[in-house]
């Protein structure tokens, strides 16, 4: 398999074929943790007045994510894996997720023919290699912050892809590392940000499932895939 890199938003607008956006800190954590949680449908948004819009048309539908990593103060959750972990059974519940990069980059990619297209951070990246080991060629997009800044935490699964192929994964070590990042120190430090959120986001492997994303009639879904 062949890894081609492309990064952020401009990255994602030229994707094509199969792909993976990648957001550990926070997009692609917190979603993991929603299906985890047994949500039944994540609808993905670009912009803001675009998730809220998309809410108020799905009954009981939950509305979460951030604008520059904090929470709009009309979104019922924000873009925690913390908090998606603390609400508890979550089966039945629709989730319209708008993030400042991850949410945005998935849309892009998509929008540029990006099929089949996966969301990824570090607690799902052995089940997405093993969604695309079978591929011959996989853009990779790490989303980065606000989808125009380097994010090691986002290179840190292309880099568990290409130790899985090289046969020299240490999912620790690569935990371990993005840990020591300035990325993780501030995360670790944003007074809006769940106190287990850091911990969650470096928790390799956590869940066996990937996650695609798909068109659903007018809308983006993101959907457990095992």
């Amino acid at each position: 398999m062949q890894l081609v890199h492309k990064d952020g938003l401009a990255g994602a607008a030229q994707a094509s074929g199969p792909t993976v956006v990648i957001d550990t800190f926070r997009a692609f954590t917190a979603c993991a943790f929603a299906i985890a949680g047994g949500i039944d449908r994540i609808v993905l948004a670009a912009e803001l007045d675009e998730a809220r819009h998309i809410a108020a048309r799905l009954p009981g539908a939950l509305l979460g994510g951030e604008e520059r990593g904090i929470r709009p103060d009309d979104f019922d959750v924000g873009n925690s894996p913390g908090e998606f972990r603390d609400l508890g059974d979550l089966r039945g519940r629709i989730l319209v997720h708008r993030t400042s990069a991850g949410t945005r980059c998935a849309r892009a990619a998509l929008d540029a023919g990006a099929v089949p297209l996966w969301a990824a951070s570090l607690v799902v990246a052995g089940a997405t290699f093993r969604a695309i080991a079978d591929r011959d060629f996989v853009t990779v997009v790490p989303s980065g912050r606000y989808g125009t800044e380097h994010a090691p935490e986002d290179d840190a699964v292309a880099d568990y892809f290409a130790a899985e192929l090289a046969g020299t994964l240490d999912a620790g070590a690569i935990a371990a590392a993005v840990a020591a990042t300035d990325r993780a120190h501030e995360l670790a430090a944003a007074p809006w940000v769940h106190p287990d959120d850091l911990e969650l986001c470096l928790d390799v492997d956590r869940f066996d499932f990937a996650m695609e994303v798909v068109r659903a009639g007018d809308l983006v879904e993101l959907r457990r895939f095992d």
